[in-house]
C-alpha cells in the first residue's frame, strides 16, 4: 500500500473513531510510522484527507446507486426467497461494508457541528436510501408482489429498520457479532414487512 493510502487509511480509522477535531495530523503520522512532514508531502491539511475520504464515499456510492436504479425496471418477477436475498445483498455491499460503514460512521459523528457534512449524512443516509427504495416499492407493487399503498410509505417501512439497526449495532467500532446481530434483526424486518405488505395471490 502506497503512504497516501496508509494515510487515508489511518485517518479513516481514527476519525470513524475519535472524530475529526479530535484526531491531529500528529496523530495520523504516528500510527503509520511517518513523520508530520512526509504526511504534508502527500495533503496540505487534515481537511484535505477527510476531503479525499468524502470524494471516494460519494464516488462509490453513485457507482452503486446508478447500477441499482438501472436494475429497478429490470424486476419483472419477484418471490419471498429473492426478496429476502437482495434485502441482504443490499445491507451488506452498502451498510456492512468496511469503508463505508466508518464514513457513514463519520458523518454522524461530526453532523452536529459541520454543515457540509450534516448535509451529506442527510442526503446518503436519509434521502437518496428512501428515494431508492420509494422506487423499488412502486416497481414491486406495479409487478403485482407487494400491496398498493403509498409507495413511499412502504419505503418508510422496509428502510426505518434498517437506518434504526445500523445506529444500534454498526454506528461504532463494531464487532463480528454486531454485525451478524445488525443482519439478523434486519432480516427480521424484512420479514415482518412481507408478513404485513406483500400482495395475497
Amino acid at each position: 500500500m502506497e503512504t497516501k493510502e496508509l494515510i487515508q487509511e489511518a485517518a479513516l480509522d481514527l476519525f470513524s473513531r475519535k472524530g475529526f477535531d479530535s484526531s491531529s495530523v500528529r496523530d495520523i503520522a504516528a500510527q503509520i510510522g511517518i513523520k508530520d512532514s512526509s504526511l504534508y508531502f502527500h495533503f496540505k491539511s487534515k481537511q484535505a484527507i477527510l476531503d479525499s475520504l468524502m470524494d471516494r464515499f460519494i464516488h462509490i456510492s453513485r457507482q452503486m446507486m446508478e447500477g441499482l436504479d438501472e436494475g429497478i425496471n429490470s424486476i419483472t418477477a419477484m418471490d419471498d426467497e429473492h426478496f429476502y436475498a437482495v434485502t441482504e445483498q443490499y445491507i451488506q455491499s452498502y451498510f456492512m461494508d468496511t469503508f463505508i460503514c466508518r464514513i457513514l460512521m463519520i458523518l454522524n459523528h461530526e453532523r452536529s457541528h459541520n454543515d457540509q457534512l450534516r448535509e451529506q449524512y442527510v442526503y446518503w443516509c436519509i434521502e437518496k436510501p428512501l428515494d431508492f427504495q420509494t422506487a423499488v416499492m412502486k416497481r414491486l407493487q406495479d409487478i403485482g408482489y407487494l400491496k398498493k399503498e403509498n409507495p413511499r410509505h412502504l419505503a418508510l417501512e422496509y428502510y426505518s429498520p434498517v437506518f434504526l439497526f445500523f445506529n444500534q449495532y454498526m454506528n461504532h467500532v463494531c464487532t463480528e457479532k454486531d454485525t451478524e446481530q445488525f443482519k439478523q434483526a434486519v432480516m427480521t424486518a424484512a420479514d415482518s414487512f412481507l408478513q404485513t405488505y406483500r400482495k395475497e395471490n
